[in-house]
Order: structure tokens, then sequence, then C-alpha cells
């Protein structure tokens, strides 16, 4: 086995756009979970905004649409997002605003109370960035955002990343797909 990259060392730039490009198994994956805390680097450390990326108070402000995401398929588009607005830590106040807000802005508002299991693939993505997006984070972490989107989805998300990065939000992209970045 080859070794694709050792030392790995990046900052990301406040309100940008970093696409993270390589093959199947070149670890963005991996680096992914690393920023998350969901692996622990080999050696070295991960910081969000300064903070140990294993603190909680750090990952609060990161919003993450894994490569596949997977929700209950039991419960409600709206009923799904109140629970990632509270795990996001939206107060009891705003949570209804901040769920209709993230599905507006992905186009869902009008499905809210459809079951998750009715949905598309590309649905379901979109469902997965109003998760991403409900806690209003300053890091939006993407693997693979455009999986299962036709061609107005993937204009539709790129037009949303734009307004977010206007708005200070860091926005990493991850895919193999050098057309999706570009």
């Amino acid at each position: 086995d080859k070794v694709l990259y050792e030392n790995l060392n990046f900052k990301l730039p406040p309100a940008g756009i970093v696409g993270i490009i390589g093959p199947n198994g070149a670890g963005k994956t991996t680096t992914i979970k690393c920023i998350l805390s969901l692996l622990r680097p080999t050696s070295g450390r991960v910081l969000i905004a300064g903070r140990p990326a294993h603190e909680a108070d750090a990952r609060r402000s990161v919003g993450y649409l894994p490569e596949q995401p997977y929700f209950y398929d039991h419960v409600t588009v709206q009923e799904l997002l109140e629970m990632y607005a509270t795990l996001s830590g939206v107060s009891a106040g705003d949570r209804l605003q901040a769920v209709e807000h993230a599905l507006a802005r992905v186009r869902m508002l009008a499905r809210k109370t459809a079951p998750m299991r009715s949905l598309s693939k590309g649905l379901v993505q979109r469902v997965g960035l109003a998760q991403a997006i409900v806690g209003h984070p300053k890091l939006l972490i993407l693997d693979e955002p455009f999986s299962g989107l036709d061609p107005i989805g993937r204009r539709e998300f790129r037009e949303l990343f734009t307004e977010m990065k206007g708005h200070g939000t860091t926005i990493v992209i991850c895919t193999h797909v050098l057309k999706d970045i570009e």
C-alpha cells in the first residue's frame, strides 16, 4: 500500500469554500472524520476555531452532511429537523423558525409533513443538507453533497453554498468529481 498523504496540515479561510478532491480511497472521508472527532488522528491535533475538535463546544458550530445520509424513516421531515435543531443547540423558542428556514433554503418546506420513507434519494439529500444547516453552522462540511441530485438540485445547492459563504460560513466540499468543485 502506498501512503497518499502524510502530515496533513491546512487552515481553512473564514467565509470560504474549499474543495478536497481525490479518488475513492484517498482519505477524504477519513480527514472529515478526524475534523469531526469521529476518528482520532494518529498524531497531531485538529482545531476548530482554535479549540480542540473533540470538545463539544467546538463541534457545536459545525454542520455535516455525510456521503450517505441515513435518517429514521418513520418520522416526518419536520420531526427529523426539529430533533437535529435540538441537537445543534437551537433554543426551543427559535426551533420552529430555524427548521422552517432550513427547509425553505433547500426547497423542502412544502414536504415538511412527508414521512422520510416516502422521499427519493435526491429529496433525502436535500433533507440531509437542511439538517446540516439548521443550527446555523460557521463551518459546513459536505461529503459528496451532489450525490443523487438532478441538475436543478445541483444548481440550487451551488447557489445556497455561495449565499452561505457570503454570510460568513466556511464550507468544505469533499468529492472525487472535479466538475462539482469547478
